[in-house]
């Protein structure tokens, strides 16, 4: 059976970003804050701003409203429901065209791994490892081996096991739900970094 894990918004770990540029929330990390594995956090985009470079890392970016971001080879325009996966050595430049955030996913390079967005139903057998889900927009209701769990707008579930499981996502029309897979390996030298309680919850959207 996996071993299931929720983070509601309350319990993220808030932190300035690696530049200074901008405020991010942690929701987990698998290794040390220096030499991680993997790291999913929620950042929030007030201005127009430059992003750390994490070398040696690859990034996937979900914003929660309109951003363009400026990369080397031209600008990006993403909007909600849209992603995009980028070496994290590049320079980008983020230009919200309001307050909103994003979800950052970012993954040592070598680790093989997957991020998508679904919407509405959705079922599958997740393969041995971890898979992360985060409610964007609107909560969701999840089944993970035949146990169910309601999550709340902006939360996470985490499962992992050594061996593939079901997995079943309900969502209204509108809902959008980020689908995280590592290939990290369970019970290994690297493990969830739980964040401790804020005592202020992140600004709203």
């Amino acid at each position: 059976m996996p071993v299931i894990e929720v983070i509601a918004p309350g319990q993220w770990r808030t932190q300035p970003w690696a530049n200074g540029a901008g405020v991010t929330h942690e929701l987990v990390r698998w290794g040390d804050a220096d030499a991680f594995d993997a790291r999913i956090s929620v950042a929030e985009l007030v201005a127009r701003s430059p992003f750390s470079r994490f070398a040696g890392y690859d990034r996937w970016l979900a914003p929660g409203g309109e951003v363009t971001l400026v990369l080397p080879d031209g600008a990006r325009r993403l909007t909600r429901g849209e992603a995009l996966s980028f070496p994290g050595e590049l320079d980008v430049m983020g230009e919200p065209s309001a307050l909103t955030w994003d979800l950052n996913v970012m993954v040592r390079r070598g680790i093989a791994w997957s991020a998508e967005i679904v919407r509405a139903r959705t079922e599958r057998i997740a393969a041995a490892g971890v898979t992360a889900l985060f409610a964007m927009d609107g909560g969701a209701s999840v089944e993970v081996a035949g146990r169910r769990v309601e999550l709340p707008s902006r939360g996470a579930l985490l499962a992992s096991a050594s061996e593939g499981f079901s997995v079943t996502v309900e969502a209204s029309e509108r809902a959008l739900v980020a689908w995280v897979h590592l290939d990290l390996r369970v019970g290994g030298p690297s493990k969830p970094t739980a964040s401790p309680r804020l005592t202020r919850p992140p600004r709203a959207a």
